[in-house]
């Protein structure tokens, strides 16, 4: 399957413009990638426009700010649950699917921010929930902590295809997810329960044996014991959308775990696919360029702030 994207998550939102419209480097606005013409695909209000108005500055940055561990779970040896609360405007911003934020220990650099899916959120009552696997030194420096964190946010991009997602509506969809990739899962899982789809899930528990859409959505789970990466796994997987009559298909887990699954997913016309994005995301603007991909025709893409689309 080949890449493409050119449509920045944060485009017309209050985002935008960003660093990258200083730099002439814009992932949208050609008048903004230092270009002489405008031959963009946004249908927004005009981004070269906003730039202009703002006296060729961009918009602020997103800032850090300390919230509270209102409750920190931990589930087996290496997997916590906490639930942060957070602003209201903030808890409603990240109840997209796909929304991400940075966290880290107070104490520590900004070297330590860790990128973390939201899994659950409730505007109601101002909180979020976040699971963080504990495997590296980032994560083993909030390994203790459990009065405050400082987080960074909001980000969209953590899932590829929402354009798929968000206009699933009356569809039946097929959630195949592994290990604590599952956190993502819940916050899709039940947007689409919200808008009237069938929702099936198939768990592969991964090395977390855990199973966080049990716990946080009513989704119907067919199989809950299945390794997507072996000969049975992928057959059980064959039956599932042979006689499933499915439309849209989330996959959550690895890259390396998405690319076996394509081969499954080719024999198969009218897929639409929505992946979480897996790419080394460091500082979530686009400038660092440690989540850079190439397409076809070697053009990169920053993958922290632009939506891709897998061809076949």
């Amino acid at each position: 399957m080949a890449l493409e994207g050119d449509h920045c998550i944060d485009a017309g939102s209050e985002y935008c413009p960003c660093y990258l419209a200083e730099m002439n480097c814009c992932i949208t606005c050609t008048r903004l990638k230092n270009k002489c013409y405008c031959d963009c695909n946004w249908r927004g209000v005009c981004i070269y426009q906003e730039y202009h108005f703002l006296n060729y500055q961009k918009r602020e940055p997103r800032e850090y700010q300390e919230v509270q561990i209102i409750e920190r779970e931990k589930i087996g040896e290496n997997l916590l649950i906490f639930t942060l609360k957070t602003p209201h405007t903030l808890a409603r911003q990240l109840k997209q699917p796909g929304s991400y934020i940075f966290i880290r220990n107070r104490n520590l650099e900004h070297y330590f921010d860790i990128p973390i899916s939201i899994m659950l959120v409730d505007e109601t009552k101002d909180y979020i929930k976040i699971s963080v696997e504990i495997h590296g030194v980032k994560t083993q420096s909030i390994k203790d902590v459990n009065d405050s964190l400082l987080i960074r946010g909001p980000y969209w991009n953590g899932l590829f295809g929402l354009e798929h997602l968000k206009k699933a509506k009356d569809m039946k969809c097929l959630i195949l997810t592994r290990g604590v990739a599952q956190a993502p899962a819940v916050l899709a899982i039940n947007y689409l329960l919200r808008n009237n789809n069938e929702v099936d899930v198939v768990i592969d528990p991964g090395k977390a044996y855990i199973n966080l859409i049990k716990e946080y959505t009513p989704a119907n789970i067919i199989e809950e014991a299945v390794d997507l990466y072996s000969q049975e796994g992928k057959g059980i997987l064959h039956n599932h959308l042979a006689n499933g009559n499915y439309q849209l298909v989330f996959v959550g887990g690895s890259d390396y775990l998405q690319q076996n699954l394509f081969k499954v997913f080719d024999e198969y016309k009218d897929l639409n696919l929505v992946l979480t994005n897996n790419k080394e995301i460091c500082c979530g603007e686009g400038i660092c360029g440690a989540c850079v991909v190439y397409d076809a025709d070697g053009i990169p893409i920053r993958s922290c702030k632009t939506q891709i689309v897998h061809k076949k």
